[in-house]
């Protein structure tokens, strides 16, 4: 899985790189945007033995001068990094719930982005393979990437476990990367 994982992304990479079709823009903030269009998000999950919800919110404006652009995601782990017990009870990607959103802001068209099932609802985080469809941008932001524009959509995701008896105490950890891609 991982060297697939790695394989896809270095093509992708490569087809962009040559291709001079990588005209998107993503930004975490107003003020930080990425020349490259590729994002790796990680995360870290420590089950307790009491029961309650754990949630981890994100938050990333994606600003586009082109129609048609897209976001893929691509997800390694959770992987045990220290977790005591039986592997069949470790931490799943099965068992952290995924949810997303997306909003525009400025002069961006309201339905100019659009979640991607199974994402335009609550989901798991084991949604999420290698080159997974996330987001449709049907309609660029605006004509312009500067972190200055105003007009962009944001993205948020919101990943919760609820923690109980049933997952080995431990630290669990994973990827998940983002690459934008507009023709």
């Amino acid at each position: 899985m991982p060297k697939a994982f790695y394989i896809f992304f270095f093509a992708l990479i490569f087809f962009i790189a040559f291709s001079g079709c990588a005209l998107a823009c993503l930004s975490f903030t107003d003020d930080y945007n990425f020349p490259n269009p590729v994002l790796n998000a990680n995360f870290n999950i420590l089950p307790d033995v009491s029961p309650f919800t754990e949630c981890w919110t994100g938050v990333f404006r994606i600003r586009s001068k082109q129609n048609g652009w897209r976001l893929i995601a691509s997800r390694e782990g959770p992987m045990p990094l220290q977790a005591s017990g039986a592997p069949a009870d470790n931490v799943k990607a099965s068992d952290v719930t995924l949810d997303f959103s997306i909003k525009s802001f400025g002069q961006a068209p309201p339905n100019g982005a659009v979640l991607v099932s199974p994402f335009s609802s609550i989901t798991n985080l084991s949604s999420i393979q290698s080159g997974t469809f996330i987001v449709s941008g049907i309609a660029k932001s605006s004509n312009s990437c500067s972190s200055n524009n105003p007009s962009f959509y944001r993205l948020t995701k919101n990943l919760c476990l609820f923690h109980d008896f049933v997952f080995n105490p431990g630290e669990y950890n994973g990827q998940v990367s983002y690459i934008l891609v507009a023709p």
